[in-house]
């Protein structure tokens, strides 16, 4: 699958797929990870049990290809600071291990599961938006100014 999914990414590098062939491999990814997450949830009393991922890279790596590095600017004097997500010599900043192994050696922590199935959810609904906002804007260019 993982061969597929960088082929996948490929394509849409050199063009050859549509916003809703993006968006629909996205959500295809979102339900593996999904799966993935609800499987470690079911395991959290397994011993020795650690937790698994889905590894987002190469979906990261082709929008950050494709769009350009913004950072936040002030135009006004009394506009507020942007903050960027980068230290200053340009690597992201990745969340601190807030969670540790459980005395039975079992890796999985509710808590970190269940937050990220959030943000997953909330990745598939943004799609969702995505997806519904691709079809409108079509819908509107086919009826014209009538």
């Amino acid at each position: 699958m993982e061969g597929s999914q960088n082929r996948g990414c490929a394509d849409i590098m050199d063009g050859k797929l549509s916003i809703t062939d993006v968006i629909a491999k996205r959500m295809q990814w979102l339900t593996a990870r999904q799966t993935v997450l609800t499987k470690n949830i079911a395991n959290a009393d397994t011993p020795d049990y650690i937790p698994q991922d889905l590894k987002d890279g190469s979906f990261k790596r082709m929008v950050a290809r494709q769009s350009p590095a913004l950072r936040p600017a002030s135009t006004n004097g009394s506009h507020i600071q942007g903050v960027s997500l980068r230290d200053p010599d340009g690597r992201s900043r990745d969340q601190e291990e807030l969670y540790e192994t459980a005395p039975a050696g079992n890796a999985v922590v509710i808590e970190e599961q269940l937050v990220n199935m959030t943000r997953n959810q909330t990745d598939y609904q943004t799609m969702t938006q995505l997806y519904r906002k691709h079809v409108a804007m079509i819908k509107m260019a086919l009826k014209g100014s009538n």
